[in-house]
Formats: C-alpha cells, sequence, structure tokens
C-alpha cells in the first residue's frame, strides 16, 4: 500500500479544503490528522456491501463504480465517483451497515477518514452537513432519473414482447380454429356414416360388430364435440359470439342435460338432483348457448366427483345489485374441490388443475380428460348474457372430497 498524497499533513490538509468547502481551520486540522491513505488497483473492492459502514472515503486520484449485487448474482449499477468525491457517509450517519459495494474503476487513491472524527467534526460543522446534504440530493436526483430511464427502457421491452406475444397467440388462435373448422367437416360426414352403420340391420345382428360400431359413434360424438368447443372457445376469443334471444325454459334445458349424461350418472352410481328449477320464471337468451353452459358445469360436476356422489342443481330468483333481478342457478358436487389458488384461473382456457398425466382419459370418468374449454365457454357465454358465473370452494382433498359449487346469474329481461 503506497500513500498517493505527500507524508505532510499539510498536503492532505489543502487537498481537503477544496473538497470540504467553508470548514474551520481547526475541522480541517482534525480530519486530516485522522485521514489514512490508501491505494488501490483497477477493479478491487474498496468497500462491500453488508459491511459495518466505520470509515468515510475521499477519492483522491482515479474513479470508482458504486453498485448493488441482486438475488440472482447480477450486478446493479448505481453511479459512479471521481476525483474530490466522497462515498461511505451515509454507513456512518445512519451507523449501519454499507448498502452498496464500491469498486475501482482504474488505478484508485484515496483518504479514509475514521467515524469518530467524521461525526465529531459534522456535529460542530452545519457547512459540511449542507455539504452532504447536497450531495445527497445530487445523488438522489441522479438515482431517479436512472431509474426513470430503466422504468421506461423495461416498459418498451414488456410492450414489444407483449406485441410478439399477441400475435403469436392470434395466429395460434387462428391456426387452431381453421384446424377444427376444416376436421370437424370430414368427422361430421363420419359421425353420420358410423350412426348409419349402427342402424343397419346386419350390424345389429352380429353383436361383436354392433360393439365396435357403437365405439366408432361414441368417440366420433366426443371427437366432435371437441371441435365444437374449440370453435366456440376461438369465438369468444375474436368477440364473435352473438346472442341469439329468445324465450327459454331453464327446467327444459336441465332436462336435456339430463337425457345427455344418464348413461353416465348410471354407469358411476352418481345422483343429479333439480330443485327450485321448475319455479323459475321463462327468461331471455340464446338457448344453444345455455344448453352448452349448464352441460359444461355439469360435466365438470361429474368428472370431479367420486362414483357414489351427488351433484344438486337448485335455482331461484335474487336482486343483484347492478344487475336486477336474475335467475340464480348453483350446481354443486361432493367432489374433490377446488385449491383456493385454482378459483380464479379455472375459467381459462385449456387450463387443467392437478397433473394432467394423471388425469384417466374419458369425459364422464372420474377426473377424466379433456381440452380444458368447458369453465371458459361457460363463462363466455354467460358474460355474453350480461350475467356473472363464479365458483366457490374451501378446499382441495380427495380424500375428505369439501366438495364445490358454481353460481350463474343471468339477468330477467322485462317484458318476458
Amino acid at each position: 500500500m503506497d500513500n498517493p498524497v505527500s507524508s505532510s499533513r499539510v498536503d492532505v490538509k489543502e487537498f481537503l479544503r477544496p473538497v470540504l468547502f467553508g470548514l474551520p481551520e481547526e475541522d480541517l486540522d482534525e480530519l486530516a490528522q485522522a485521514a489514512v491513505a490508501h491505494s488501490f488497483p483497477a477493479g478491487a473492492v474498496i468497500c462491500q456491501e453488508g459491511e459495518l459502514g466505520d470509515a468515510l472515503y475521499i477519492i483522491v486520484r482515479g474513479r470508482v463504480e458504486i453498485f448493488k449485487r441482486l438475488d440472482d448474482k447480477s450486478e446493479r449499477y448505481l453511479h459512479s465517483a471521481g476525483t474530490g468525491e466522497f462515498f461511505g457517509e451515509m454507513a456512518i450517519i445512519q451507523q449501519g451497515v454499507r448498502t452498496a459495494t464500491v469498486r475501482a474503476v482504474e488505478p484508485t487513491a484515496v483518504l479514509e477518514i475514521g467515524q469518530e472524527p467524521f461525526l465529531a467534526v459534522l456535529g460542530r460543522s452545519p457547512s459540511l452537513g449542507v455539504r452532504i446534504l447536497v450531495r445527497l440530493t445530487g445523488r438522489l436526483r441522479d438515482a431517479d432519473q436512472q431509474a426513470i430511464a430503466e422504468l421506461r427502457q423495461a416498459n418498451e421491452e414488456l410492450t414489444r414482447a407483449l406485441r410478439q406475444l399477441e400475435r403469436l397467440d392470434r395466429t395460434k388462435s387462428d391456426f387452431i380454429r381453421v384446424s377444427a373448422h376444416e376436421l370437424r367437416t370430414p368427422v361430421a360426414a363420419l359421425l353420420g356414416y358410423a350412426q348409419m352403420m349402427q342402424s343397419n340391420s346386419t350390424v345389429q345382428e352380429i353383436p361383436g360388430l354392433q360393439v365396435l360400431v357403437e365405439g366408432v359413434v361414441s368417440s366420433t360424438e366426443r371427437l366432435h364435440r371437441v371441435f365444437n368447443s374449440i370453435l366456440d372457445v376461438s369465438r369468444l376469443v375474436i368477440g364473435g359470439l352473438q346472442v341469439i334471444r329468445s324465450p327459454l325454459s331453464v327446467p327444459v334445458i336441465f332436462g336435456g342435460v339430463y337425457l345427455e349424461f344418464e348413461r353416465a350418472l348410471e354407469e358411476r352410481g352418481l345422483t343429479l338432483e333439480l330443485a327450485g328449477l321448475e319455479d323459475l320464471p321463462i327468461c331471455s337468451g340464446d338457448p344453444d348457448m345455455l344448453y352448452k353452459v349448464f352441460y359444461h358445469l355439469v360435466n365438470n360436476a361429474i368428472k370431479y366427483t367420486p362414483d357414489g356422489g351427488r351433484i344438486t342443481v337448485t335455482g331461484r330468483t335474487v336482486d343483484v345489485p347492478d344487475l336486477g333481478q336474475c335467475i340464480e342457478v348453483c350446481v354443486d358436487d361432493t367432489g374433490i374441490g377446488i385449491a383456493p389458488q385454482d378459483l380464479a384461473l379455472i375459467f381459462e382456457k385449456f387450463y387443467r388443475t392437478g397433473e394432467v398425466a394423471l388425469h384417466s382419459s374419458g369425459t364422464t370418468t372420474f377426473k377424466g380428460g379433456g381440452p380444458g374449454l368447458g369453465l371458459a365457454i361457460a363463462q363466455g357465454v354467460v358474460l355474453a348474457h350480461g350475467g356473472r358465473i363464479w365458483a366457490e370452494s374451501p378446499s382441495y382433498d380427495e380424500e375428505t372430497c369439501p366438495g364445490s359449487r358454481f353460481v350463474v346469474q343471468l339477468p330477467l329481461v322485462e317484458g318476458l
């Protein structure tokens, strides 16, 4: 370690005079006597973030950079300092640890002044306090400008990334929609031929062949429903969902839903109870679209309710703030429930709870498979009708089966 300034305290004092302009002679003498000279090569760390701040440093020659180490081991540059500037004063004033690391950018010489003499002079010298305050104000201003510039740059990068993601999402949605539309036509034809084969007298006379044809029909119907769901979601995404309103009866809709799942309910020993639906008034809505809402809600309840469980559908009229008088339909089940963190996500398209690899195949089997579109479609249709839909569940537990509830509120239109 060499001394970058003359060993004469007079030379140190004369160096400090313009740096600490306005300081009384006796205070300059005290600081000059306390100063210890050090030199550091380029790249050397002069003081480390987290260390106890027990000294002030004044740069005699060279330049340093001040930075913070981030959690990912990267460094965030704060500012730099050169000849005549000082650093380390805040840790002394706050009597704490250093909040940043200082590193020599080039060969650098500094004067180190200990905490005790510095605080003694600071307590007697308002001019030194003002000088430090001015420097801190300048640093805060520079830090604010740097933070604003970094935020602006980060915002521009995020904006570009968001636009790119939006383009990719539109491309993906367009591809899925076109593919589903192109595939639905031949699948519909295949379904028609399979149903014709199913009703053929020759097929009915051969039990083995009849089972095979029924399997083809069932699988094709399932594939057709998947394509229809994809197209429904695509319409929701691009805003092409048109509500064609007409008077409709909720009990009639659920009558069709019950017939759809009657066989699955019987095979799995599930009970579907309907209560209060007959008392609901005729309402206005798109019958086909609302059928899909309740189809998907009941299907979801079937998939996540163990064999032997119960699904209850209740209806009533309620007065809802901002919506007025509404029809409220609740679908309750005794299933495995929904984790609190999933309640806000289950209506997202393609979202699946739990480990997808552990789901079984089939749309009505316990924890059965599917594209994860049903609840997204249900939400989109309800919102298109000006209503609300949400899910409630205390927890997710496959042992205790706390169950879940889905609530749909649809405004009643006057005049019906």
